[in-house]
């Protein structure tokens, strides 16, 4: 389970202690969606804008930190389907 978390700087500070995290952008009818994991913990917002400043310095800090980028899901079972 994730616990979110409402505010990004909490999420930065924790990060500081945590080896790894992942994130992923989408593009959804509202704007750009964030979605962000380090360890229990995560973060998803929407920018209307995608200049946003906070959404690039989000984006600046999962680069900066070796964030591996997630690009979506499928369920094991359909991952090596013969």
């Amino acid at each position: 389970m994730v616990n979110l978390v409402e505010d990004w700087a909490d999420i930065e500070d924790y990060a500081q202690r945590c080896r790894y995290g992942s994130y992923q952008t989408r593009d959804t009818i509202d704007g750009t969606e964030i979605r962000v994991h380090v360890g229990r913990f995560g973060y998803i917002h929407v920018f209307q804008d995608p200049e946003d400043p906070q959404l690039q310095r989000i984006m600046k800090f999962c680069k900066a930190e070796d964030f591996i980028k997630i690009l979506g899901n499928i369920p094991d079972e359909q991952f090596f389907q013969s």
